[in-house]
């Protein structure tokens, strides 16, 4: 098996762009295809009143826009349903940092700093001097000169190099960022982990480096972004190391060192410049060796400074030492007491004791006491956040303890302790506070208390701010580290740390209790105090956090405990080594700085290998430059298994299970059950680290071998794939292709049936078949499911159909070249027609194959630049192989005549240019038919008369060749069906050429006379010719006469009087007998024509108007003194009988199920007319009754004639009425469209494609397989396979519209372009061809069944490999099963009852391993089983089709959005969660998660006190918290049972029959139907004819009850907003508020929409139709 046609298709998709200037239409590809853009509106609708607009729209969001995260509403409920988070919709991290640093200008550089700054430009430094010097100031000098530099070298080389600046914390990356923004004209990027950084494509880092001077990123996006090969080290020009004595171990500093600066050549090595207080990190090595291992590790030299500068620059606090009292400890206390016996109990409480613990044995009782009352707090705010404040009855037990405890705490540790008081006071804390009160008057205070933990921070800022007595000095706050979001842990995101930092600085607050984040790095405001609460651990931290007091006369105050003599002692140790560090820096450089500590190992580990074994093994893939290497592997397999799908009740780990082996140990990593490799063993190592590692090396090697991995490195990303796959792709017009929006101009094809092909056009077949497409994308294969004779249809005299010649040149291996042909014109043209040929608006012909060419004759073209004769209106032979009657000879003249066209106009290229001889020039000589005899067929149509008013003729169609069966169909008049019948005559018959005469004269005359035009056409090419027969339609339905002549059927008669086309007066004497089935034509007034209804006889003239008829002789005295008053005339036979009228409509639309409106009769519209003022029309009522109807009939008759022969050029298993509906839109206004055979089409694609991804990629994971099947059944995809295969050439779009009927080839003088346009083109939205190719899915299936639906989707050249019929799916399971271990292992069968499962499916398994597999979760550790995600992925697209065909078949009467809303409520997660529970089928599943049993419990009673409430009633389930497991094994065991069946589907009928439909039947229908908000409102959108909508979700991390927010977007400007505190809850609120305003404000979709314009055009169009009176 393989993907190869998957590929193609992906390439196809993302490289095809439908490409059309947007100013001037040009064609499509290789078809005459022609971009439509839509004209634009101004979108006012947010103009008017903004206190209503608040009703819909949030004031934030009045002015937003559509951006790239906009979606539209089929692409947001598909993420809804299959829980896909799109990464663009993350909360803006960079929001964090929306309030940034003040914008700092350095001054001008000191001495000691240019001294630095000129050393760092030599060689790689270590810049060591003391906080506050300005290191950062040499840093941007340094950026700046590289800047300079590199632009200079860019002159010279392609490649460009980058500056990395990296800091070692992520509040630095904005501090930083702005440090160098401020002073340096270099473009300036930030990164930091949080950004979402593991999602960014390779584009977006080659974007980012190509646009960008200077990079600040933390050290670890650095590191990953080497490890991933999105840039190499020889890109770099520069590193500076914020911090850099943190290059030691693992940090990422030093593995970015030594995993890729070593390794790369030294010509092609960066510059490192490292920054510093102290290269001292530890201080259990020595000070030389502490450096020289820095230096090693970072490549660089140390340099400092003792220069007089530096001393006046940074100013040096006293230090102050405290002592405090120990005490032996308190006792819990009493409320600690409380809250233990209440949630002591609870886990996730667990942080909440340690931390008060803690505080009381620092801090004292009191402390402790009013810890629990914030933390408490903290909690309960928590909770009402996320429960959106219900009452403590209706919260879970662990909130209500929670509420509880906080009770307790509320009047716990009152405000103003005694803070002397060491009995509710610790020693250390009095002393803190002793301190404080000393500083209670200084002037411009501000200070610093430094602690170690978070918590301990919290209680003191809070016994600061319960003193009264520092009430109006101290404004203290916290400032700690990030934190996690675990219950009584404590968290301060980096926007609130910047805006505590900027308050500070700007003196909002004067205390800031801080962990060690304030020590290191962070621009904080110099301060006069600073107190060391908790004695530091290192050297680092003893300078860092001094350096903070740089005022003059600042103080720096230490507590050290008195019994802990080992402070004072380690204390002057950090002084002593201070001072050693800084003699040695200045006086290193001196020195050599290659020596014996050169040697000295900075060990990864103490018991790691040696560390070239560490470095020295390395995997690179071979088309980046990422990296594998024994540091990064174990981090690799964790980014890897934490991609994998997963759930709530699953936390995938991998195991790594480490044994002895001889003198050293081996690991054997063993990871989930769904990852690519289930279990990876290393090699023998010395350490347990080590072989840890190995394994993971290995693992990571195989996963990237094995695709698992990218050439980056990176886990496939499946939803962001998908996401991407669903992704709209915009062509050059800004418009998404495959959308219902985009829309282009095609060509409508006549039926080939009506052509004719003339003999000698025959020996151009082969130069023409060039010109088409190839001969699979013309019949994907040979025909087997049409009959031969079907072929019969397209027939020419030579007995060589269109068919049988295109596979007969096909198949001729020899070279046949074409004959030449004589530059003859052989006939006249007197106005383009309606053939094939299409003209744009410029006056260029456009021909079937899409070129575009001035060499050619009003239709005739020559595609191979060779003269070419053709029949008027026709193209190619494969475009229109018309067929020629018997006796058709070839009859060219051997002359013409030419003339100028007046047409043409200077500059133009004239349309009827053929040759340069011929140039603007026409034809006048016509192509002569011969004599005859003519062989003709004779089809009778039969019209169902349900009123016997007026009677009706029967009237023959008589054709070239014989009428393929037709079904009788329905048209509809006033909205009353009645049937149309073809009857053909058993044989041909044949007459001589004036007897065809005398039928194109009928046949001319009577198409004139419906239409009020005046048609001509060469007889030559007539498609078909109509003719009046003797007999009479009724209600009876019946054929009349199958055993007559058909020559003796017809009325010669009524062909005679059309020829003469007399028009008598009206006999007044026989007046019975002169008017008995004619028409009246009262030429008084203009000439109207009139049916008869009745004589009346006693009616006369001169006779009273009738007062019960509102007439248009009501106001006169007798029907004479009208006739004289309005039209100058009198009657002169008043005993004349008045003849009750009807006036003549025009033609009317009888294809349109629905009545029309009612014509308002004009009010001179006669009821009455006198006889003496009327003419006999020439033709019979009931013959032109019987002709009204012929424009809808032959419109009908060409949409079947269509659609057989697409039928036949697909190979299509699918009957007449089924494709003439899945070929109809809905635009057309026909009694049927495609829209339901689309729903069903669509299921059925979904499904067959799963079944062939499901076989074909036995490898694939479930998000794999779905990304795949989006390639495969996505409206773009098929859109493209629509249009290759040129499928809207028999398409029926346009609305019957009786201006521009006409038999084909028929021409009027008063024709304009506008008519021309609508006869051959149509425009067609790239999702309506979309539709088609799932509708005829649709209608194959209800023809042919699933091996139908099969053999069409073949056809639409949607991908299925070797597979081509039912059969070959299970042999082709078997051989993809060969390339796949054994799925599970026979032991897993103890895992589960089998029997107990076969009996819930009602199935036996054969291969009950598949049992397992469906019913196995990821949660169970070690399974030997897969789990049950690929076979869930089946059973999704069964269920799918099952649930879509049941709903088609049990309401026939459904639209497709009822149907789409029923098939919702039957699949979701909710429904199967209880078909899952009523069929005991959760007892089954096999995992390992508590957390799984507890929700299943809970869902279960739940459910039980519902049932016991009576409250089970219609969709109950919808509120319900179900989870997700039970869903995914109910479509998993539809799939397992599928499978082991052979690929059967009537044992999953059966289980679907079981489980799904009682359910169903009792509570979806409906009555009892749950509309999704968002649907409903895109479901009455798309009704109205809009497509432009789109929404948008904006994201926060907070959980508050209106954090998340939606946006729905109409036409790019805001409709509506909705918010809640979940992103669906808030789509749903928003798309109920948009419903709300457009019922609200009806007009406003037509004020600013402009997607109906085709539309309105029909309509106005069909208005024009009900203005019958004139």
């Amino acid at each position: 098996m393989t993907n190869s046609t998957d590929n193609s298709n992906m390439n196809d998709e993302s490289n095809g762009q439908d490409n059309g200037p947007s100013v001037v239409p040009q064609y499509e590809d290789d078809d005459n295809i022609i971009p439509f853009i839509p004209e634009e509106i101004e979108n006012t609708m947010n103009d008017g009143d903004q206190e209503l607009l608040a009703r819909y729209i949030d004031p934030e969001f009045l002015d937003a826009l559509p951006d790239k995260t906009s979606k539209d509403a089929d692409q947001a409920l598909e993420q809804d349903r299959y829980n896909l988070e799109d990464p663009a919709e993350q909360p803006e991290l960079l929001d964090d940092f929306n309030e940034q640093p003040m914008e700092t200008q350095m001054l001008a550089p000191r001495d000691y700093q240019y001294e630095l700054f000129q050393k760092a430009v030599e060689e790689n430094v270590l810049a060591v001097l003391d906080t506050g010097s300005g290191k950062t100031l040499i840093a941007v000098m340094l950026i700046k000169y590289m800047a300079a530099k590199e632009r200079e070298e860019r002159l010279k080389r392609r490649n460009t190099k980058l500056t990395f600046f990296l800091v070692d914390r992520v509040p630095l990356v904005p501090q930083q960022y702005n440090v160098i923004k401020s002073n340096c004209d270099a473009n300036v990027e930030r990164m930091y982990g949080e950004m979402g950084i593991d999602n960014w494509s390779e584009r977006r880092w080659k974007q980012i480096f190509e646009e960008n001077d200077v990079c600040v990123m933390t050290a670890q996006i650095f590191l990953d972004t080497l490890r991933h090969g999105f840039i190499h080290m020889s890109q770099v020009n520069l590193i500076i190391f914020d911090e850099c004595h943190h290059c030691t171990k693992r940090h990422p500093y030093n593995l970015i060192m030594q995993e890729h600066y070593q390794r790369c050549d030294r010509e092609d090595r960066p510059k490192i410049f490292g920054m510093t207080a102290s290269p001292i990190h530890k201080t259990s090595i020595g000070v030389e060796q502490a450096i020289f291992t820095l230096e090693r590790n970072l490549d660089s030299r140390v340099y400092t400074t003792i220069s007089g500068s530096i001393t006046e620059a940074v100013r040096r606090a006293v230090e102050v030492t405290l002592s405090y009292h120990s005490h032996e400890g308190y006792e819990q206390t009493k409320l600690s007491k409380q809250i233990k016996n209440l949630i002591g109990h609870v886990d996730r409480f667990k942080r909440l004791f340690l931390a008060t613990d803690n505080v009381l044995d620092q801090l004292g009782p009191w402390c402790c006491d009013r810890l629990w009352k914030h933390l408490l707090n903290e909690q309960v705010n928590r909770i009402h956040d996320d429960t959106q404040d219900l009452p403590l009855d209706q919260l879970n037990e662990e909130d209500r303890l929670i509420v509880q405890a906080y009770r307790l705490a509320q009047n716990a540790a009152p405000d103003d302790p005694d803070t002397k008081d060491l009995s509710i006071v610790s020693s250390k804390a009095s002393k803190l506070m002793l301190v404080l009160r000393t500083y209670l008057k200084k002037k411009d205070f501000c200070g610093i208390i430094f602690v170690e933990r978070r918590h301990t921070a919290v209680a003191i800022d809070l016994l600061i701010k319960a003193c009264r007595a520092f009430d109006n000095f101290f404004k203290s706050d916290i400032l700690i580290g990030h934190g996690s979001d675990d219950d009584g842990d404590i968290q301060m995101r980096f926007n609130k740390q910047n805006k505590i930092i900027h308050r500070f600085r700007d003196g909002g607050l004067n205390l800031l209790v801080s962990t060690n984040v304030a020590e290191e790095g962070l621009d904080i405001q110099p301060c006069n105090v600073v107190i060391r609460f908790d004695f530091f651990t290192t050297l680092i931290g003893y300078i860092q956090s001094r350096g903070r007091a740089r005022k003059e006369d600042s103080r720096y105050v230490m507590l050290l405990e008195e019994s802990a003599s080992g402070n004072f002692v380690k204390l002057n140790e950090f002084r002593k080594l201070e001072k050693e560090m800084k003699d040695f820096c200045a006086n290193h450089p001196e020195r050599s700085v290659y020596n014996a500590y050169n040697d000295i190992t900075d060990s990864l580990d103490d018991d790691d290998d040696d560390e070239e074994d560490f470095i020295g093994r390395f995997y690179m893939p071979p088309n980046t430059t990422a990296t594998i290497t024994l540091h990064y592997a174990v981090s690799l397999i964790h980014l890897y298994v934490n991609s994998l799908p997963s759930d709530a009740f699953c936390v995938l780990q991998p195991v790594f299970d480490i044994y002895p082996a001889g003198e050293g140990f081996t690991c054997t990593l063993r990871l989930p059950s769904n990852a690519a490799i289930r279990e990876v063993t290393s090699e023998v190592a010395r350490t347990k680290n080590k072989a840890k590692r190995l394994a993971a090396f290995d693992a990571a090697v195989q996963l990237h071998k094995l695709g698992a991995l990218d050439d980056h490195l990176r886990p496939k990303n499946m939803k962001r794939q998908i996401l991407g796959e669903m992704a709209p792709l915009l062509d050059e017009n800004g418009q998404i292709v495959g959308s219902k929006r985009r829309r282009h101009v095609y060509e409508k094809r006549t039926p080939r049936f009506w052509e004719r092909v003339h003999e000698d056009e025959e020996e151009r077949i082969e130069e023409q078949m060039r010109a088409e497409d190839d001969r699979d994308l013309m019949f994907a294969h040979t025909s087997t499911w049409r009959d031969d004779n079907q072929t019969d249809m397209f027939q020419p005299r030579s007995q060589l159909s269109h068919v049988a010649q295109r596979m007969k040149i096909l198949n001729n291996q020899e070279d046949v070249q074409p004959a030449p042909t004589k530059h003859t014109l052989p006939y006249q043209i007197n106005n383009i027609t309606n053939g094939s040929t299409n003209e744009t608006h410029n006056g260029t012909a456009v021909v079937p194959n899409g070129e575009s060419s001035s060499s050619q004759l009003n239709g005739t073209q020559n595609l191979l630049d060779n003269p070419i004769t053709a029949p008027n209106g026709t193209t190619s032979l494969l475009d229109q192989p018309a067929l020629v009657p018997s006796g058709f000879t070839s009859s060219l003249p051997a002359t013409t005549t030419l003339a100028p066209t007046a047409e043409t106009k200077e500059g133009e290229v004239s349309t009827t240019e053929k040759t340069p001889d011929t140039t603007d020039m026409i034809v006048e000589e016509v192509e002569d038919l011969g004599d005859g005899p003519f062989d003709l067929h004779m089809t009778t149509l039969l019209v169902e008369v349900k009123d016997n008013t007026f009677p009706v003729r029967h009237m023959a169609l008589i054709s070239w060749k014989e009428l393929p069966k037709i079904p009788d169909f329905e048209l509809y008049k006033k909205g009353v069906s009645f049937r149309i019948g073809f009857r053909p005559s058993p044989a041909t018959f044949q007459i001589d050429r004036p007897t065809l005469d005398k039928l194109a004269e009928f046949t001319l005359s009577i198409c004139s006379a419906i239409t009020n035009k005046e048609f001509e056409c060469p007889l030559v090419d007539f498609p078909y010719f109509f003719a009046p027969l003797k007999t009479f339609n009724t209600l009876d339905f019946t054929y009349p006469t199958a055993s007559d002549v058909p020559m003796e059927t017809i009325d010669w008669d009524e062909i005679a009087r059309t020829m003469t086309k007399e028009q008598p007066n009206v006999d007044l004497d026989n007046l019975e007998t002169n008017v008995a089935d004619k028409i009246l034509i009262d030429y008084a007034d203009n000439s109207r024509r009139y049916l008869i209804r009745e004589i009346c006889q006693d009616l006369h003239p001169n006779s009273p108007v009738p007062t019960d008829l509102k007439i248009r002789e009501t106001e006169y005295e007798n029907f004479a003194a009208y006739y004289l008053d309005n039209f100058k005339i009198e009657v002169t036979h008043m005993d004349q009988p008045m003849v009750r009228v009807q006036r003549i409509q025009k033609v009317m639309n009888f294809l349109m199920p629905i009545a029309a409106a009612v014509p308002q009769e004009k009010k001179r519209t006669a009821t009455y007319v006198v006889p003496e003022f009327c003419k006999v029309f020439w033709a019979s009522a009931s013959v032109y009754q019987s002709a009204m109807c012929l424009p809808s009939i032959m419109t009908r008759l060409d949409s079947y004639l269509l659609v057989k022969e697409a039928g036949l050029r697909y190979d299509l298993p699918i009957t007449d009425d089924l494709m003439l509906e899945a070929y109809t839109t809905p635009s057309a206004s026909m009694a049927m469209n495609y829209e339901r055979l689309e729903t069903l089409g669509d299921s059925l694609l979904k499904f067959i494609a799963t079944i062939r991804l499901y076989i074909n990629f036995p490898f694939s994971d479930e998000g794999e397989l779905h990304c795949l099947r989006i390639r495969v059944i996505c409206n773009r995809a098929l859109y493209r396979a629509a249009k290759r295969l040129k499928i809207y050439r028999y398409v029926t779009s346009h609305a019957f519209n009786r201006r521009y009927w006409r038999p084909h080839h028929f021409t009027a003088p008063t024709d304009n372009p506008e008519t021309l346009e609508e006869l051959r083109q149509h425009m067609l939205s790239d999702k309506t061809l979309a539709d088609i190719v799932e509708a005829s899915l649709g209608a194959s299936y209800l023809s042919s069944g699933l091996e139908g639906g099969l053999h069409t989707a073949i056809q639409m050249q949607i991908p299925f490999d070797e597979i081509k019929q039912w059969s070959d799916l299970q042999p082709a399971y078997i051989q993809s099963r060969t390339k796949v271990p054994a799925r599970a292992e026979v032991k897993a069968l103890r895992l589960v009852s089998v029997p107990k499962v076969q009996e819930i499916c009602s199935y036996e398994f054969k291969t009950r391993l598949l049992i397992v597999e469906a019913l196995t979760h990821a949660s169970l550790p070690n399974s030997t089983a897969p789990c049950y995600q690929r076979l869930e992925f089946l059973g999704d697209a069964i269920l799918d089709f099952l649930v879509i065909r049941y709903l088609f078949n049990t309401y026939p009467d459904a639209d497709p959005g009822l149907i789409t809303d029923l098939k919702d409520s039957c699949v979701n997660n909710h429904v199967l969660g209880i078909i899952c529970v009523r069929n005991q089928l959760h007892t089954q599943i096999i995992h390992y998660s508590g957390r799984l049993v507890k929700a299943i419990d809970e869902f279960n009673n739940e459910l039980r006190g519902m049932e016991e409430r009576g409250e089970a009633v219609g969709e109950y389930w919808t509120e319900l918290s179900i989870p997700k497991v039970l869903s995914d094994v109910v479509e998993s065991m539809l799939g397992a049972v599928f499978v082991d069946a052979g690929f059967d589907l009537a044992p999953v009928e059966r289980l679907f029959e079981k489980w799904m439909i009682p359910l169903y039947e009792n509570h979806v229908r409906p009555d009892t139907l749950r509309i999704h908000p968002l649907r409903k409102f895109t479901t009455d959108l798309q009704r109205m004819g809009c497509e432009s909508f789109m929404l948008r979700n904006h994201t926060t991390l907070s959980t508050a009850a209106d954090s998340q927010k939606c946006v729905i977007f109409l036409h790019d400007k805001p409709l509506a907003t909705g918010a809640a505190d979940n992103v669906k809850a808030a789509r749903r609120n928003a798309a109920t508020k948009a419903s709300l305003r457009l019922e609200e404000d009806p007009t406003l979709l037509s004020k600013i929409c402009n997607c109906t314009i085709t539309t309105r055009r029909n309509k106005k169009l069909e208005g024009d139709d009900e203005d019958d009176v004139e």
